[in-house]
């Protein structure tokens, strides 16, 4: 909507030496003038600020309504509803008193609905502020329990590792021992076999029964001794090779932090 061009006219017939008292550097009507302009230019501010001095210089109501009309298309609702209120109280035209009266209930109700946007906007900067915070507290909740997880594991990896260690001096001390069974199993072996070889010879060469019934008892006897010390030697070798560790000993275990599906978080993986 243009300005109001009726003012331009009654301005235009007022009588010159009256147009002289209430001019000064520019007059109304140059003013006026220059604001039509800028209004066309939708310059609607800077036709506001002209209307506002012509109005200075020559008060008149319809200068007010064309001034709330001007603010109302720059977007200023409050200077506008102003003017507007301004023009209902003073002006007299009934016409443009409807005019102001609609543009007051419009410019109001949009300022209802930028408040309400405005508060939607806060409300919902709110909660995504507040979303990203719970974040950040799950992300270090997350990293603070990765971290334990990790410091838990490091410490079972020394256990266990540590328990691999006793657990190997402990398999190399029994097969040290079996094999020093087996080597005593041997040597009483050998012993009592060299025994029952001598028994044997005395059994030969003995003339008399009971000699050679004494000789024979003390073969047997000295030969099952024999066999049972190379048996126990024989078995404890066999034992001691088996448990002696082929294996090195192990080497500390390694745990690192992996990632794991988004969302959950951070997982530890374990190796030795």
């Amino acid at each position: 909507m243009r300005l109001v061009l009726v003012l331009l006219a009654a301005l235009l017939l007022v009588p010159a030496p009256a147009r002289a008292q209430r001019s000064g550097p520019r007059t109304a009507r140059e003013l006026i003038k220059q604001a039509e302009r800028l209004y066309d230019q939708k310059k609607y501010l800077e036709a506001a600020a002209v209307l506002e001095r012509a109005n200075e210089l020559k008060p008149d109501m319809r200068l007010i309504y064309n001034i709330a009309r001007a603010y109302d298309q720059a977007g200023k609702e409050k200077e506008a509803i102003s003017y507007y209120e301004k023009y209902l109280t003073d002006g007299e035209d009934a016409q443009l008193r409807k005019r102001s009266r609609i543009a007051i209930d419009r410019l109001r109700l949009q300022q209802e609905k930028e408040a309400a946007n405005a508060a939607a906007a806060a409300a919902e900067r709110k909660r995504l502020k507040e979303e990203a915070e719970s974040a950040r507290r799950r992300a270090e909740a997350e990293r603070e329990a990765a971290r334990r997880a990790e410091e838990t594991n490091q410490l079972r990896l020394k256990e266990a590792h540590a328990d691999a260690l006793a657990s190997r001096k402990r398999m190399q001390v029994a097969s040290i021992a079996l094999g020093g069974v087996a080597l005593a199993g041997a040597g009483v072996g050998t012993f009592f076999g060299l025994k029952a070889r001598s028994a044997r010879s005395d059994f030969n060469t003995a003339t008399d029964l009971e000699t050679k019934l004494a000789a024979r008892d003390s073969t047997r006897g000295n030969a099952l001794l024999a066999d049972i010390g190379f048996g126990v030697g024989l078995v404890s070798a066999v034992a001691a090779v088996l448990l002696y560790p082929k294996q090195p000993a192990p080497t500390p275990g390694k745990a690192r932090l992996t990632a794991a599906p988004q969302g959950a978080g951070a997982g530890v993986e374990v190796s030795f």
